[in-house]
C-alpha cells in the first residue's frame, strides 16, 4: 500500500502534468493547494495519458530513426533509457489521485525538463536531451518516495558501484545516454548529481554500446576502473581495466587486449576488485557458462598495480545450486566484515521479479564458499522488484551499505528503468542481514 507521502507525490505528478500540458501555470508560487473536483481528476487523467503517449511515441521514434543523428557510439536502446524513466514516473500517476497537497515548483521543474528532453530527442539532439534530464534530476527525485528505502535517483542506473574519496561518494553505472560509464557524485548517499562519462573512450579492441557493471578501487596512487565490454563485432564479452588520477576520471584504457575473456565458458563479465586481510588485491567475476558448463563466479589474484592477473589461474568460488537462482549466479561483490569473508551475488533472470541477491560465506578470498541460506538474502519487496547487481561498500561512518538496482513494482523489464537503491547491511552472529526501512 502506498504511503501518504507517496500518494501526495503521485497527486503532485498528475496535477503538474495537467498544468504543463494545458499551459495554465501562470504563477506556481501562489498555488499551494488544488481542488479535488471529479471533473478536474478526469481531465488530469486524460492529460497524463496524452503525455505518456507522447513519451512512448518519442521513444519508438528514436529507436526506429537510425538516420545518423545519434552518436554512432551509442545504442539506440540506451538513448531512450532516461526518458523511459520519466515516462514511468508519469505512468505511476494513473494509479491514484487522492491528495491536493503539491510541491508545484519542484514538480513543474521536473515535468518541464522532461518536456524539453522529449523535444530535444525529437530534434535529434541527444546531448541536449541528456543535459535537460540531468538538470532536473533533483526535482524529479521529489516525485518518488525516498523516505522508506525507495530509490535514491529517479533515472536508470544499473549495476551500481560506489566508492568514497575525500568525503564525496562516487557512483558508477552501466552505459546510458550519458556515456560509456555513468558517474554521479553525492555527499550523503541520498542526493545525487551527474558528473559526466567516467570512460569517454573505450579500449581499441572493445565495441561500443555494451559497457557494463563497472567497479572502482584505489590502488597506490591510481584509481582503477574494471568493466565489461564486448570484443569487435560483439563476439564475446570480456573484462578490461582503465586508470585515472582521480575517482571522477576521466579513466583511460590503453590495453591492446582484454584482462580476462574465458571464451570457452561463454565470456567473462561483472568484475569486482577486492583486498583481503593480508593486503592482497584480487578480482572476482562471472563466466556466463557455455558448452555444458554452468555460470560460475571466479576469483584470481592481481599484480601490485592491479592491471594484470597473476598466478596459476582462476579459482571457482560459486555455481548455481538452489532453485531460486534459476541456473544463474552473477554480479559478485566480496567483502570482509566482522572477521568473515562474504560473497554477495545475484541469481535468476535479471529482467524478472525473481531476480534477487544472495550471499555466501567464504573461508577466505579464494574460498571455499558455502551458502548459509536456502533462499536469497534479499528479494522483491513492497516498493521494489527484482533487486540485483549489488555492490557492498563502507560509508563515511564505517557502516556497511549495499548499492543495488531494482525495478519499481509492476514495471519489471525493458523498457522500464532499473533504479538505484541503497540499504544498510549488518552482520549478526556471523550472518549478514539487510536492514529493512523503518
Amino acid at each position: 500500500m502506498a504511503s501518504p507521502r507517496s500518494r501526495r507525490l503521485v497527486g503532485a505528478v498528475v496535477v503538474a502534468v495537467a498544468l504543463l500540458v494545458a499551459v495554465v501555470v501562470d504563477d506556481v508560487g501562489v498555488q499551494a493547494r488544488l481542488h479535488r473536483a471529479q471533473s478536474q481528476v478526469a481531465t488530469t487523467r486524460s492529460l497524463v495519458s496524452r503525455t505518456t503517449a507522447l513519451l512512448s511515441s518519442t521513444a519508438r521514434s528514436v529507436q526506429q530513426a537510425d538516420d545518423g543523428r545519434v552518436d554512432t557510439q551509442r545504442s539506440l536502446t540506451e538513448v531512450t533509457a532516461e526518458v523511459t524513466s520519466a515516462k514511468h514516473l508519469l505512468a505511476q500517476s494513473q494509479a491514484g489521485i487522492e491528495s491536493s497537497d503539491v510541491q508545484l515548483v519542484a514538480v513543474h521543474s521536473c515535468t518541464s525538463g522532461v518536456d524539453r528532453s522529449v523535444a530535444a530527442l525529437q530534434a535529434g539532439n541527444q546531448a541536449l536531451a541528456v543535459a535537460d534530464l540531468s538538470s532536473v534530476a533533483a526535482a524529479c527525485e521529489n516525485m518518488i518516495d525516498t523516505t522508506a528505502g525507495g530509490p535514491v535517483y529517479p533515472f536508470d542506473f544499473a549495476d551500481p558501484d560506489i566508492v568514497v574519496a575525500k568525503g564525496t561518494y562516487y557512483a558508477y553505472g552501466t552505459n546510458s545516454t550519458a556515456g560509456n560509464i555513468q558517474i554521479m557524485e553525492s555527499s550523503d548517499l541520498a542526493n545525487w548529481r551527474k558528473a559526466g562519462d567516467a570512460l569517454p573512450t573505450l579500449a581499441s579492441w572493445a565495441s561500443p554500446g555494451a559497457t557494463w557493471a563497472p567497479a572502482v578501487i584505489h590502488v597506490k596512487r591510481s584509481w582503477l576502473l574494471y568493466y565489461t565490454a564486448a570484443t569487435a563485432g560483439g563476439r564475446v564479452q570480456c573484462i578490461s581495466v582503465a586508470t585515472a588520477k582521480k575517482p571522477q576520471g576521466p579513466f583511460t584504457d590503453t590495453t591492446s587486449a582484454p584482462l580476462e575473456c574465458q571464451p570457452d565458458l561463454g565470456g567473462s563479465i561483472d568484475p569486482s576488485p577486492f583486498v583481503d586481510a593480508a593486503g592482497q588485491l584480487s578480482l572476482v567475476w562471472k563466466s556466463n557458462g557455455a558448452r555444458g558448463q554452468p555460470a560460475t563466479i571466479w576469483t584470481q589474484d592481481l599484480d601490485a598495480r592491479g592491471t594484470a592477473l597473476q598466478g596459476a589461474g582462476p579459482t571457482a568460488l560459486l555455481r548455481p545450486s538452489q532453485p531460486w537462482e534459476g541456473s544463474v549466479v552473477e554480479g559478485p561483490s566480496m567483502v570482509l566484515a566482522d572477521g568473515s569473508y562474504f560473497l554477495f551475488y545475484s541469481g535468476n533472470n535479471w529482467d524478472s521479479a525473481g531476480y534477487a541477491i544472495g550471499v555466501a560465506r567464504c573461508a577466505g578470498a579464494l574460498g571455499p564458499c558455502t551458502k548459509p541460506f536456502s533462499g536469497p538474502l534479499f528479494g522483491s519487496q513492497a516498493n521494489l522488484e527484482g533487486p540485483g547487481g549489488a555492490m557492498v561498500f563502507t560509508d563515511k561512518q564505517g557502516q556497511l551499505q549495499m548499492a543495488f538496482q531494482a525495478w519499481l513494482p509492476g514495471a519489471v523489464g525493458y523498457p522500464h528503468p532499473r533504479l538505484l537503491f541503497i540499504r544498510q547491511v549488518d552482520v549478526t552472529d556471523g550472518i549478514p542481514h539487510v536492514e529493512q526501512p523503518g
